[in-house]
């Protein structure tokens, strides 16, 4: 290992020239710059046969003695990147156009303001508040790390300066004088005016641009009638060759920019619908070539089920009773969505998928494998000689680990969003095998209802009956109802005493930390690492939901969790309440989104 470290420093210095150790090898890469300086530090424990060639690419025991660690003092460091930064913005007066190529006085400045904006979206996330480093960089630069692209801050920042150099920006005129480009941004900042952010609306404002000049913006050249039926050529070729004006993002057909072209006359449309004009001719246009070309729902719901209409239309059979089997994994997980949440879908959504043959109708069970015939065999025949399915894990029938197999479907049933045929099976044999209760208590109740099943008929009866008249309180009314067909009624009066009887255990701390986590922050949807005064909450929390979904916790816990968050135990995922609580805070603070919580909060209005 040291001679091919050695080699390594041999070879730099044939390359990049004398080492430099007592400005800490500052051409050197960071493995081997500390290196070197471990050789240094240790040169007198060397051996001489080690010291001479070290001593032929310059570190000599001399030089050694003045040699610098390679790694830097990172607050020194810091103030040194400050310092090329604020240069860097008083060059050019920004900072978001400082590209990963963008060297500043040495320092490659681009790639650390890359990775400071990233560092920063965390910090917030995690947070809430921008991080210290990232305070020093809005004092240089204010914008240096906007909520929204850096392209939009860059062509707002050319336009900025075109003001400041004396130029009007006349939206009524189509802004003359500046390059096509920067008029074509301008416009489209006019016609999404209404759905920016309020801090993109005031920087526009800054520059000229009020919400009642950017409605009185007109057409910019590029989408007068000449430049159109050009567009329009080149949307008539793409269909032609793709079936669709759905063109994902970034797509250049034939050199032209189809996908930026077809968003502009999208925002046309969809602004001549907001104000209620009727279509324009334009959008007629693209009608008659996709009527879809500009739908209510997302374009990749459109791009997706076109390319399983052309599959089917090749010869590709939806066969939904086989799982759509016959399609790529990405398809079909797309295709079992729709059939899951088809009722939530757009009609015209609806229309779509009719078309391609998957209705209302289609058929939502999974197919019943081999596996789970057999299965279910030995369940009939559980069943048959025991009355029930409610069995323990360990359970095994002839040679069948069917304890395991039942609970692997319990647990399946409670995440499984589409009815499945293997889940419904064992309830035509037993209604009770996945009781919403302990299955202890359902193991009993069945032999205190067939006597023939236990060795002691009475005391089996008897000891359901104490069982059962300790729990009257948390008992549902399903319970009671079992109880009271086979002539089994608990006395009120003995449970009353003796719950009074009953040892008195302590309350969990939990309770009170969660009290005062959600009186600070108005809701209990925290992380599982979240800690609250020492306590670790999360965890807590996470063991309490699992025992709460497997209906083993106490209705005491219960109750009181209900009652300082009512939404403790969502339906729906835990990160869904997390995202949904950030965003609620952030509005509140009237604060933008970070990217983060903005991408999850598009996920959640995709679905």
């Amino acid at each position: 290992m040291w001679q091919r470290f050695y080699y390594q420093a041999r070879d730099h210095v044939r390359a990049r020239g004398p080492l430099r150790p007592d400005c800490g090898f500052p051409t050197t890469s960071f493995g081997l710059g500390e290196w070197l300086y471990n050789q240094c530090t240790g040169y007198d424990d060397l051996h001489p046969a080690q010291q001479r060639p070290l001593a032929d690419i310059g570190l000599t025991r001399e030089a050694v003695q003045a040699a610098r660690p390679r790694r830097k003092h990172m607050a020194t460091h810091f103030q040194h990147v400050l310092a090329c930064a604020r240069a860097y913005a008083d060059t050019h007066g920004t900072l978001v156009n400082a590209t990963a190529d963008t060297v500043q006085d040495g320092l490659k400045l681009g790639q650390w303001l890359s990775n400071q904006r990233s560092k920063d979206r965390a910090h917030q996330l995690r947070h809430g508040t921008p991080s210290p480093r990232a305070l020093a960089l809005s004092a240089i630069a204010p914008w240096w790390n906007p909520p929204w692209t850096l392209e939009w801050q860059s062509s707002w920042h050319q336009a900025h300066t075109h003001v400041q150099d004396g130029h009007v920006l006349d939206t009524a005129a189509g802004f003359p004088g500046i390059t096509s480009a920067l008029a074509t941004w301008l416009t489209n900042q006019c016609a999404q005016h209404d759905v920016l952010q309020p801090d993109q609306q005031d920087l526009l404002a800054r520059i000229g641009i009020t919400a009642d000049q950017a409605r009185g913006a007109v057409a910019r050249p590029a989408e007068r009638e000449a430049d159109f039926a050009v567009g329009l050529g080149y949307a008539h070729s793409y269909h032609t060759m793709h079936q669709t004006l759905a063109a994902a993002i970034g797509t250049v057909h034939d050199g032209f920019q189809l996908r930026r072209w077809r968003r502009r006359q999208r925002q046309h449309a969809r602004t001549d619908t907001d104000r209620g004009t009727p279509p324009s001719a334009a959008a007629k246009a693209l009608a008659k070539i996709d009527p879809w070309w500009c739908p209510p729902w997302t374009l990749a719901w459109q791009r997706a089920w076109q390319h399983i209409h052309d599959q089917i239309k090749a010869g590709h059979h939806l066969d939904a009773d086989h799982h759509f089997r016959s399609f790529a994994p990405t398809q079909r997980t797309w295709l079992r969505q729709q059939r899951t949440h088809y009722n939530d879908l757009h009609p015209d959504q609806q229309h779509l998928l009719a078309g391609i043959g998957l209705t209302h109708e289609t058929p939502r069970t999974r197919p019943i494998n081999p596996y789970a015939e057999t299965a279910l065999a030995h369940a009939r025949t559980y069943a048959a000689a025991h009355h029930t399915l409610a069995v323990a894990y360990s359970t095994v029938h002839d040679g069948f680990p069917l304890g395991r197999w039942l609970n692997d479907q319990r647990q399946q049933t409670r995440h499984d969003t589409t009815a499945n045929a293997r889940h419904q099976a064992p309830t035509a044999i037993d209604p009770w095998w996945n009781p919403p209760w302990e299955l202890a208590w359902q193991r009993a109740y069945t032999r205190a209802h067939h006597p023939g099943l236990a060795r002691r008929p009475a005391d089996r009866r008897t000891k359901l009956d104490q069982s059962t008249t300790r729990r009257l309180g948390p008992a549902t009314p399903q319970q009671q109802q079992l109880l009271t067909a086979i002539g089994i009624a608990p006395s009120t009066e003995k449970a009353a005493a003796r719950r009074r009887t009953r040892r008195v255990y302590p309350s969990s701390p939990g309770l009170a930390h969660t009290r005062a986590y959600a009186t600070l922050h108005g809701h209990l949807a925290c992380c599982k690492d979240t800690r609250h005064d020492g306590f670790a909450l999360g965890d807590w929390l996470v063991q309490t939901l699992r025992r709460a979904r497997q209906g083993r916790l106490s209705p005491t816990t219960t109750h009181a969790l209900d009652a300082i968050d009512p939404w403790w135990n969502p339906p729906w995922p835990s990160l869904w309440q997390r995202t949904y609580q950030e965003a609620k805070l952030h509005q509140l603070n009237r604060q933008p989104h970070p990217p983060a919580l903005h991408k999850r909060t598009e996920r959640q209005h995709a679905h």
